[in-house]
């Protein structure tokens, strides 16, 4: 059996860690960390859960967070993790997907009234062609 990848964002409330989201792909995780940072929550990480189909384990490991525990004057703090190669890289090193970014435009509601329009539009074009 093959090892599965899944990256959890989760966010650091009322005292513990909860899972905002989750992913199968590793920049579509770090997007969404960065999208979530933007909108104000000052704690929150990615987390690469990593299972092994043959023993059945699970390798978690921390591939983003941002904010400290501890910083009671309020100010983010970005913590520096460690990359496969060993060698420190802070959550600006960590490569980001290229292309179109996710902004809250992409909501639920936009898609349904885009969606309804097309529909409209199909429909529209059906009847012309069929008087023709």
């Amino acid at each position: 059996m093959t090892a599965q990848t899944a990256f959890e964002v989760q966010c650091f409330k009322g005292g513990r860690w909860e899972i905002r989201s989750i992913f199968d792909d590793r920049h579509t995780a770090l997007a969404e960390a960065d999208r979530l940072e933007r909108r104000g929550i000052k704690r929150l990480r990615v987390v690469q859960e990593r299972m092994d189909g043959d023993c059945e384990l699970v390798h978690s490991r921390t591939i983003y967070q941002t904010g400290t525990l501890d910083d009671g004057d309020g100010s983010s703090k970005v913590k520096k993790l460690k990359n496969a190669k060993g060698s420190e890289e802070t959550p600006m090193d960590i490569p980001q997907p290229k292309g179109r970014r996710a902004t809250d435009k992409d909501s639920l509601p936009r898609i349904l009234v885009t969606a309804a329009v097309l529909l409209a539009a199909g429909i529209g074009a059906l009847f012309a062609l069929r008087s023709i």
